[in-house]
């Protein structure tokens, strides 16, 4: 077992995040290892157990810690042929692996999606997106008509999106279920939603408990509207947030990965093409639940 890392917090860094601290002292781990070595207790400050990266610290303060994270995966280079979907002219279905940006950010760090399908197939629209920690069915068109057609559509409620989760156990809400929200940008944190009484945007989604093994229960969730964040503001107002939710989760969750998956999207009659219905196949961790979904 290796042995434990440790060090002295310096003049520099006083004052700073301890999440920010340990990730620009260990490039190699990642954001979200760093996050979760954090909430899962694996770090002492001056011996005592801090688990809230936004811990401030101070010249001087001894860091220790008792977990070393697994160094994060490097870039991805170029679009796995085996994430196409579905392929025509005008549309581009591919399910995204976790982990991997639907588009570039301001800052213009890491793979995406987009620019990686573009690399491959030409300049493209990424027609929606997916938080980069969810995996699965992201659709992308060459624009003009396709995109016209795809937003009536979706306006129209014609879209039908399904996605499956996982959540801690046990489920002590009903077996199916709405939620029925307003949304806003949360007041001090603007990378994050939160539900408001006024105010804000309408959120509405349907849910269906599949079943439980061991500590996990999982849920098929058809989100009615698409806002940001939607199912994860949902499940957590419920008070079951989705395990792996760096963002809305519990303190202490160190599951490896968001655990939400958009599994199928079905789509109506758009110009000649007849109704159409993809499915993005299921990741391991639902492999329990294969025959129950099916």
């Amino acid at each position: 077992m290796p042995e434990p890392q440790a060090f002295v917090v310096s003049p520099k860094e006083a004052g700073q995040r301890l999440d920010r601290v340990l990730r620009r002292r260990y490039p190699q781990w990642g954001r979200q290892a760093v996050g979760r070595l954090i909430s899962g207790r694996g770090v002492r400050v001056n011996e005592r157990v801090v688990w809230l990266c936004s811990w401030k610290l101070q010249a001087g303060d001894s860091i220790r810690i008792l977990q070393l994270p697994t160094a994060k995966a490097p870039p991805v280079a170029q679009l796995d042929p085996i994430w196409v979907i579905y392929e025509s002219p005008e549309l581009l279905v591919v399910n995204k692996p976790a982990g991997l940006l639907s588009e570039g950010t301001r800052w213009g760090q890491g793979s995406n999606l987009l620019d990686l399908a573009a690399g491959c197939y030409g300049p493209l629209h990424l027609f929606h997106r997916l938080d980069r920690d969810t995996s699965g069915l992201v659709m992308l068109t060459r624009g003009g008509e396709i995109n016209r057609q795809l937003d009536a559509a979706f306006k129209a409620g014609l879209v039908v999106r399904e996605y499956v989760a996982l959540v801690s156990a046990p489920w002590t809400l009903e077996l199916e279920g709405e939620v029925r929200t307003y949304l806003a940008r949360h007041p001090q944190r603007r990378d994050k939603m939160t539900v408001v009484e006024r105010g804000g945007k309408r959120a509405h989604t349907r849910y269906q408990v599949i079943g439980q093994r061991g500590r996990r229960v999982c849920l098929r969730l058809w989100p009615v509207t698409g806002r940001t964040h939607q199912l994860r503001v949902h499940l957590a107002h419920l008070g079951k947030p989705f395990l792996g939710d760096r963002m809305y989760g519990v303190v202490g969750d160190t599951t490896e990965r968001l655990m939400l998956h958009a599994w199928r999207i079905k789509l109506p009659p758009l110009g000649e093409e007849p109704e159409r219905c993809f499915a993005a196949s299921l990741p391991p961790e639902w492999s329990p639940w294969c025959e129950a979904l099916e």
